[in-house]
């Protein structure tokens, strides 16, 4: 069953560091895009970041613009096009037996991933990693394939180019995303429970010893010992400037004692031509065999 179908009415927040107001014109871009596939768009006021300020709004009020998109009967899915560092400070203020009562899809990448996590962790409803603002990007007609396939199509069988480095499956439900930004649940009961899961991981910046920490702070969560699988993005940064160790060595060394299955998709992260991945819902990989 689809996310959204033609004549659905979609809203757009920034619930991490508002978009700066020189920027109007990629949110008009995709307020264009989204009206092309048929969809209409509502706005939150907390769009914007304030003068004198990287926010939107307080942490309460950019919970209670989110809570009342959810709660907007005419609203299907909420797409935040935001990112940056205070996703995060919202958490307290939401109401989460409200979103399990809408069930209504969140959707956002990059800090959004404490939202998309928090959301399955404490709802067991499904979020979603993508990055709207590629609709204004550089791969605009090919994301308008991709959106439509994800979320106006058969959006629960998304499937992905993947290069197995150990293993050649596995299955589970999905948590993770940008590395940095979920180990912000660290401590929270926010954090999902990773036993049987499969931790998908992608990064924007950071180099060697960032990632080489982060990992090292899943593994002292014992993130590697309950895990079905690991599944990892692009990781931006590292990728552009191939460095060593690459994310890849770092990962197969510190799961190496789990024999934990280990892939590895160019189809999923910060890439102007990402694909979406759902956050809390089953999914199973299985080598191809040509």
């Amino acid at each position: 069953m689809s996310v959204l179908k033609r004549g659905d009415t979609v809203g757009l927040i920034s619930c991490s560091d508002g978009i700066c107001r020189d920027d109007h014109s990629v949110l008009n871009k995709i307020e264009q895009q989204l009206n092309q596939l048929g969809l209409k768009v509502k706005i939150a006021k907390t769009i914007y970041r304030s003068a004198h300020s990287p926010f939107s709004g307080s942490p309460q009020l950019r919970a209670s613009e989110l809570l009342r998109l959810f709660r907007d009967s005419e609203v299907k899915a909420v797409f935040d096009v935001s990112g940056g560092d205070s996703a995060n400070q919202i958490l307290p203020f939401l109401d989460f037996d409200a979103l399990r009562e809408t069930a209504v899809p969140f959707v956002g990448i990059s800090d959004l991933s404490v939202i998309n996590n928090a959301i399955y962790a404490r709802t067991g409803l499904p979020a979603y990693h993508y990055r709207i603002k590629n609709l204004a990007g550089g791969f605009a007609k090919m994301q308008r394939t991709i959106f439509e396939h994800a979320f106006m199509g058969n959006a629960s069988v998304p499937t992905f180019n993947v290069r197995w480095l150990r293993g050649n499956q596995m299955s589970g439900i999905v948590i993770g995303g940008n590395i940095r930004c979920f180990l912000k649940l660290a401590g929270t009961n926010f954090l999902p429970d990773p036993a049987g899961k499969i931790i998908f991981l992608e990064a924007l910046g950071g180099g060697s010893a960032r990632m080489a920490s982060l990992l090292a702070q899943l593994d002292q969560l014992s993130f590697f010992n309950e895990c079905s699988g690991v599944l990892l993005g692009t990781f931006s940064a590292m990728q552009a400037k191939s460095s060593e160790p690459s994310i890849e060595q770092l990962v197969l060394e510190i799961t190496e004692r789990c024999h934990l299955p280990l892939a590895k998709t160019e189809q999923l992260g910060h890439g102007e031509d990402a694909h979406s991945l759902p956050i809390g819902l089953p999914m199973r990989f299985v080598e191809t065999r040509q």
